[in-house]
Parts: structure tokens; C-alpha cells; sequence
């Protein structure tokens, strides 16, 4: 099969959605399936890739969105484009990319499949528009987009449910990312990352991994710290990653009002191949974000085996729901203290959730999830054999596939 995947944001930046991609890419790719992939160019910063092709783009010029790529159409990649014998279009985010998408499977007559990455509701933050407007525009947006695609994939239970209630009239297919668990990966020792980031050995490394943005909620977590440090001297967090809030809010809320400089160490961007030596030099990943719509990166954490104490919120609690492998909190400050000392205190408990976090990675394979992403695939080129395309509020003359059962709430 030979699949075109348009994203909005791609390499060299680095966030959940590209980490997805790049999963199900490889995955896909070693089933024998081709993958051709449309994305922004970056001024040059990125790198010449077999099968990747590059709209001109720029910077959205509101400052919150400044990471974030306003793409134009190309020419000369729609006529690489039009030489392709494309299976399947896959969209992955309802943007500029997305819309050629739309237009491309219309006018050649392709069949579309779109995976809703992000519920935006919660980032409407960013939209430099009034509260209620930024609503109506999320809503209808992503009613009228999805409504155009053969299928929807979603990666819980959670975003599937925000898009019926938005009015989305697709088949909605329930799949998560999965996590790529390779035994061979290269690890290095935690005696250099400590040295790297200036850590005593002595002190016990919480971490978190992600963009440094407002939705992660990281303030939540120097405030934890502040309660531990108040309470004993043996901790430290790591923050990974990096992003807007980064080099101004976070660092002055931990330095001058939470008076955190010996206890907190953000060490800014850190390759994703090495991410993982940073999830397995930890003794516990914390995680406050109240936005996620899958949790990957708590399960990246688990494949290393290191526990993960996070809020009990969307796309996390469908995760941890069975307690296997972490421990849930309320958004209380305290309770999050308490549940981080209790795991790394009672070293019984410590171990058992090592255990079940190794299981519960590989139970979340990536393996499993690209196959019922081909399914998917199928359904979508099944059902628009049927209808020629999707048509946004009109009736069908055949009714579609229905959706894929997810065999748990996920």
C-alpha cells in the first residue's frame, strides 16, 4: 500500500505528533508498505530524507503559535505528488496541510483518513481570539473536517467521545499510538547524565519529558517540589525538554519564588534517541499535564521501566485507570507529594510497579496498533469504493464500515 501522510509539523521539531508519525512510519514501512510524507521546510534547518517532501513555509506570526508552521502550496510538490499512485491519504492535523489533503483526495479521488492527535479545546489558549470565539471555531472546524474524511482515528476513548458531541458524522476508529520497544536501544549510563546536568549521586531523579508549554502543567510540579524539598533533601527534578514557557516563566518561578536552583535542573532540548537514557537514569516520571489525548510519553517512560505518578486526567487516566504500572492523583499538590515519597519510600511497592510497567509497555506495542491502523486503512478505500467520497451532513447511499472496537477503554 502506499501511503501519503500530510502533517503540519515534522522534523526538526519535536513533539507528540511527529513521534507518532514516525512510530507508525517505521512500523508501516517494515510491513513493505511505502510512506510518502508532506510537511513545512524549516529555512533549511532540516534534513534531506528519502520519501519526504516539503512545502515552503513560515512562522504564524502571533508569538504562541511562533514554533508553529503557516504552510503554501507548492507546485512542484503537488506534481511529485500527482506521479505517486497514493492508496490512502492520511491527514494529522486539521491545518494547511490538512486542507490540501482534503482537496487532493477529492480531486484525485483518493480515499482520506484523519487522526484527531489533539483535543485544541484545551489549547485554545493559544488562538488569539476571544474565549467563546475560539470555541464555535474548534467545534465547527473540527465538525466540518472530520466530517470530509472516510475515517477519523482517535487515540482514546475520550477524543472519540469530544467528537461526537462536536457533531462529527465519520466512523471513528479508537488507536493509540503504541510504543516502538526496542531491546537494542543504546543507553547511556546514568553516572554520565548526572555529571552532564551537575547531580549528586545522592539524590533521587524525578523527571518529566515534553514541550515546556503552559498545557503541561509543569508549575504544578515545582510546586511539589517545593513541598518535598521543604521535607527532605535527597530529591531532584529533571525537566527534558523545551518550549515557550521555558527560558523565562518556569525558570523564574523555580528560582526566584520557589527558590528551587539546587533542586530543579532543566536541561533544555535532549535528542530522542537519548531521551530514553534520561526515563531509565529516573527513579519516578511525574506528569501534571491536564491536555493529553494518549499519554505516550508516559508509557515511553514505562518501556524503561521507571513508574509514573501523574494526574488523573484525560488521556492519562485511560492509561493508569488499572493502576498497573503507576499511581493516579487528584490535582492536589499534597496528594502528588505524598504518592511520589510513598513510592519511592516503600521499596515493595517501588518494585511491583517496575514490573507492571515493563508489562504494560509491551502490551501497548506498536506491532499491534500499525495493524489495526491497516484496518483502518482498508475500511476507509472499502467504504469510498462505496460512497466515491465523504460528503460533510449529506446522507450516504451505503452505510459505512462501522468503527473499529477498541478492545479496551483506551
Amino acid at each position: 500500500m502506499n501511503i501519503a501522510v500530510f502533517t503540519d509539523t515534522y522534523k526538526p521539531e519535536i513533539n507528540g505528533v511527529i513521534t507518532s508519525i514516525e512510530i507508525f512510519r517505521r512500523q508501516l514501512e517494515s510491513k513493505g508498505h511505502t510512506v510518502y510524507l508532506f510537511c513545512p521546510s524549516y529555512f533549511g534547518r532540516e534534513t534531506v530524507a528519502e520519501n519526504v517532501y516539503r512545502f515552503p513555509s513560515t512562522p504564524y506570526l502571533f508569538k504562541k503559535m511562533s514554533e508553529r508552521r503557516f504552510v503554501f502550496p507548492s507546485l512542484k510538490v503537488f506534481w511529485k505528488l500527482r506521479k505517486m499512485e497514493i492508496d490512502v491519504i492520511h491527514s494529522q492535523v486539521p491545518a494547511n496541510t490538512g486542507v490540501f489533503a482534503i482537496l487532493l483526495s477529492r480531486f484525485r479521488r483518493i480515499p482520506h483518513v484523519h487522526t484527531y492527535h489533539t483535543l485544541f479545546m484545551e489549547y485554545r489558549h493559544y488562538m488569539p481570539v476571544p474565549r467563546p470565539v475560539a470555541v464555535w471555531l474548534i467545534e465547527e472546524i473540527s465538525r466540518r473536517y472530520c466530517g470530509r474524511c472516510q475515517r477519523v482515528i482517535s487515540p482514546s476513548m475520550r477524543i472519540r467521545r469530544e467528537l461526537e458531541r462536536y457533531g462529527v458524522n465519520a466512523p471513528i476508529d479508537v488507536i493509540p499510538t503504541g510504543i516502538d520497544i526496542d531491546p537494542n536501544r543504546k543507553i547511556t549510563p546514568e553516572s554520565t547524565i548526572r555529571t552532564r546536568h551537575g547531580i549528586p549521586k545522592d539524590r533521587k531523579l524525578l523527571l518529566f519529558v515534553g514541550r515546556i508549554g503552559r498545557e503541561k502543567n509543569i508549575s504544578f510540579l515545582l510546586r511539589v517540589m517545593k513541598m518535598l524539598a521543604a521535607r527532605r533533601n535527597d530529591l531532584c527534578l529533571m525537566v527534558v525538554g523545551d518550549g515557550p514557557d521555558r527560558k523565562r516563566h518556569l525558570r523564574e518561578l523555580s528560582s526566584l519564588k520557589l527558590e528551587l536552583n539546587k533542586d530543579i535542573v532543566f536541561t533544555g532540548y535532549v535528542k530522542r534517541d537519548e531521551v530514553f537514557s534520561y526515563f531509565k537514569a529516573a527513579e519516578v516520571f511525574t506528569f501534571a499535564s491536564l491536555t493529553e489525548t494518549q499519554g505516550l510519553v508516559l508509557l515511553e517512560a514505562m518501556s524503561m521501566g521507571t513508574p509514573v505518578v501523574a494526574i488523573d486526567a484525560m488521556g492519562v487516566s485511560d492509561l493508569l485507570a488499572d493502576g498497573r504500572g503507576g499511581i493516579l492523583c487528584s490535582l492536589n499538590e499534597e496528594e502528588f507529594a505524598a504518592q511520589v515519597e510513598r513510592l519511592l519510600d516503600d521499596r515493595a511497592l517501588y518494585e511491583q510497579k517496575v514490573t507492571e510497567a515493563n508489562l504494560k509497555a509491551e502490551e501497548w506495542s506498536i506491532e499491534r496498533m500499525a495493524e489495526r491502523l491497516l484496518e483502518s486503512y482498508s475500511r476507509a478505500r472499502s467504504d469510498f469504493r462505496l460512497n466515491r467520497h465523504a460528503r460533510f451532513n449529506k446522507p450516504r447511499l451505503h452505510p459505512p464500515a462501522p468503527p473499529l472496537d477498541p478492545e479496551t477503554e483506551i
